[in-house]
């Protein structure tokens, strides 16, 4: 970590994101302090720690403002303190307005190119835009307060206004965000009004550097600023943008996950115990355990698979007790009507699906809809003998690497949605196609009878692709990326 952290050389790293890494709730009379579960966060804080820098973020627990001073500041983490958390506090007609209005009703599907659940309202527009001048105000400010020049990194869809703000008020030496979710092709994205388009493209070209999952999320971008940005220049070759008098760099870099630590969450002790015992349960006698994980979101094709699932065991009743489907979805965003009506939907079908098709000794489906914790989901990957991931649209997919980096006993395969950004760098995966049913049940099949030789050969080459680029070299890649554009610049003869 110390070595990511040299990249940064003497600079101030200040770190925007909506979530934050600590929080604070109250509990039975008490106040208790959590890390929010994700991968992003696990990964950004040893980062944090490591640089002493400043986290700016939403202070969304039930206990942060009596946890932290007058200006939302604290040290955290709780033991041995060595950054500093910014909260910036919401009203609740902030947090409907911005994140679950226009960050999650309009942007969130538009860039997943769901457009039958894209949901915009001027009033949402209205809060992102002033949710996202006050975080960027905050983080201005600890710009002109930090004791070494500045480097500022966003995170996400939430703050697509952000770097264009914080440049107007205060001077940092670069400015980057990196995109997680898709980016959408001009088509897409000219469903927001015109004038909103205009905003959030000039937004992010407030970026030095603005960074993607994959190739085509890179050169979506720099075909909306294209088309809908007259005056700045798009160089599609080069992935660069010219405007403003400034280059903006368009950079590609795969997230990924921490794989030392998934591998040994899958070869602790418990972690053998609980594959004893799903196996035991659900794999007796030569029946095979699927497993999904997903949040119950409509861009992960929950449907989908589910329709898949019933044509499998309704076209080749051989299937009947010779396989298991585990479903672990936990539940997201319930305050949004279309969640809840895919949450009733799920919960339907997986009724049917089981009264149709169980047996007295077997049931077809095992649903667990709650929040897992890493330590038993690195179980039950382990124990999985194919995980579906079903994608309808997906930047990366996480869930598709955890799965192959507790894989250790080399007997899973991955079927995996092509419309994932984790498709364009794992080789081995059954790539399928969620809107193709009858081709998604070719894909679980051919899965279900691979030979034993066939999985391990495959599972120990996409292993090996993925411990060459974990979260720690997508880190330390950016970092390099931010450091390389600083140093050009400072190279860079003056202009007359």
């Amino acid at each position: 970590m110390q070595d990511i952290a040299q990249h940064l050389e003497d600079r101030t790293l200040i770190l925007l994101s909506n979530r934050e890494p600590y929080e604070h709730r109250h509990a039975d009379g008490r106040i208790e302090i959590r890390q929010p579960p994700g991968g992003l966060v696990s990964a950004l804080d040893p980062t944090m720690r490591a640089t002493h820098g400043i986290w700016v973020a939403w202070g969304s627990g039930s206990a942060d403002a009596e946890t932290c001073n007058s200006e939302g500041r604290l040290m955290v983490p709780p033991v041995d303190p060595s950054y500093s958390l910014r909260r910036v506090f919401l009203d609740e007609g902030e947090v409907d307005g911005y994140y679950l209005g226009f960050s999650n009703a309009a942007l969130w599907p538009l860039c997943h190119m769901l457009v039958q659940h894209f949901e915009y309202r001027d009033e949402y527009w209205d809060r992102y835009r002033a949710v996202n001048e006050k975080f960027a105000h905050a983080v201005a400010a600890e710009v002109k307060r930090a004791e070494s020049p500045a480097v500022v990194w966003i995170q996400d869809y939430h703050f697509g206004l952000a770097a264009e703000i914080i440049r107007s008020q205060s001077s940092p030496t670069l400015i980057h965000q990196f995109w997680h979710i898709p980016f959408p092709p001009s088509d897409i994205l000219r469903l927001l009004p015109v004038d909103v388009i205009d905003a959030l493209l000039r937004g992010m070209l407030g970026n030095d550097l603005i960074a993607f999952q994959t190739d085509r999320y890179a050169l979506n971008f720099l075909g909306c600023v294209a088309e809908f940005i007259p005056d700045a220049q798009s160089d599609a070759d080069n992935f660069v943008v010219h405007y403003g008098g400034r280059s903006i760099v368009v950079g590609v870099f795969p997230i990924s996950i921490d794989v030392e630590k998934y591998e040994h969450l899958a070869l602790e002790p418990e972690s053998v115990s609980r594959v004893e015992r799903l196996r035991d349960r659900h794999a007796r006698g030569g029946c095979q355990l699927g497993l999904s994980v997903d949040r119950v979101d409509y861009t992960k094709g929950i449907p989908e698979r589910l329709r898949a699932l019933t044509q499998l065991w309704e076209r080749h009743p051989e299937m009947l007790e010779r396989f298991t489907m585990l479903v672990v979805a936990t539940p997201s965003r319930s305050e949004l009507a279309s969640y809840r009506d895919l949450e009733k939907e799920m919960m339907s079908t997986v009724r049917e699906i089981n009264d149709r098709f169980r047996t007295e000794k077997w049931e077809p489906i095992v649903l667990v809809h709650e929040n897992v914790s890493a330590e038993v989901l690195a179980g039950a990957y382990r124990a999985a003998d194919i995980c579906l991931v079903s994608s309808l649209q997906d930047g990366m997919n996480l869930v598709a690497k955890e799965f192959l980096a507790c894989q250790v006993d080399e007997r899973g395969v991955l079927v995996l949605s092509r419309f994932t950004g984790a498709a364009e760098v794992i080789d081995d995966a059954i790539l399928i196609n969620p809107f193709n049913i009858d081709g998604f049940v070719d894909g679980i099949r051919c899965a279900l009878e691979m030979s034993q030789d066939e999985r391990r050969l495959r599972m120990q080459r996409m292993r090996m692709q993925l411990r060459s680029w974990t979260i720690f070299d997508w880190l330390a890649s950016i970092l390099s990326r931010t450091c390389d554009i600083i140093g050009a610049r400072t190279e860079a003869p003056s202009q007359p």
